[in-house]
């Protein structure tokens, strides 16, 4: 039996990068797996054949793609359509989940003068009132069971308070994260339920081009992107440590966060 034996997961955006890499340990932990991403079918079967293939659920795991009637990233986007969540079937699934876990959001690297007003909304919704969201949602259940984990995904240096020429909204979202993160720490520990957060560094995953990789490499100490694996290794680390809560975790090759 797998350490997550009997628990339901639930990752968000785990189609592809670092969310597939999470969704493939958690399948491997035994975990009955929901898994939000993409809508390309061709995709979804692919993952999910995977998964079966790995579980070491008694019941093959119990993998499921969720369907979103409403484009989640469409959805959050508009704010006066924010409140639509709570009749979508992500919130019922949240509802249940005892392991919830958010991978997606949106990188957006500009500067200030070139920050539009959607790209402050993405920010704020998608990177940060998204995982607030889903914490409000899921949490009573989690209370009522004792139990629970929580597991968000930072951005570089946001561990602290910092500023930034080229991602300010990025940058204030994650960070935010971050708060969240010790908030959820701090009030349930007792509950038995634990959040922290991954604050990874550039890591190579089929989001960012050969030409990026190449450019960005050079600047970087090790000279080279973190696999999404060792990113989702340092989740899953987290996930299984009840004694860690309201951590945020450096994976990063001891970046400053300057290029």
């Amino acid at each position: 039996m797998g350490v997550f034996s009997g628990k339901k997961a639930f990752v968000i955006g785990g189609s592809g990068g670092i969310g597939r890499a999470l969704s493939q340990k958690l399948a491997r932990s035994g975990a009955d797996l929901f898994v939000h991403g993409a809508h390309d079918t061709k995709a979804f079967d692919s993952l999910i054949k995977e998964l079966k293939s790995v579980s070491l659920s008694k019941k093959n795991a119990d993998i499921q793609r969720c369907e979103n009637p409403i484009n989640i990233q469409k959805m959050v986007y508009k704010i006066e359509n924010f409140s639509d969540l709570a009749s979508s079937p992500l919130n019922s699934i949240l509802k249940e989940s005892d392991i919830v876990c958010v991978c997606f959001g949106p990188f957006i690297q500009k500067p200030l003068t070139e920050t539009t007003l959607e790209d402050w909304m993405d920010a704020a919704l998608l990177d940060y009132a998204l995982p607030g969201y889903c914490v409000s949602t899921a949490l009573p259940g989690m209370i009522l069971k004792g139990w629970g984990r929580f597991l968000f995904f930072g951005g570089t240096r946001t561990y602290n308070i910092n500023g930034y020429k080229t991602n300010a909204a990025y940058g204030g979202a994650k960070t935010g994260v971050g708060s969240l993160v010790r908030s959820v720490a701090h009030e349930y520990a007792s509950k038995g339920i634990t959040c922290n957060a991954v604050l990874p560094g550039f890591t190579d995953t089929e989001y960012v081009s050969e030409a990026e990789k190449r450019l960005l490499s050079n600047k970087l100490p090790c000279k080279k992107f973190i696999s999404a694996d060792s990113v989702a290794r340092g989740g899953m680390f987290l996930l299984e440590s009840p004694e860690i809560n309201g951590a945020l975790l450096n994976i990063d090759f001891g970046w400053d966060g300057k290029l």
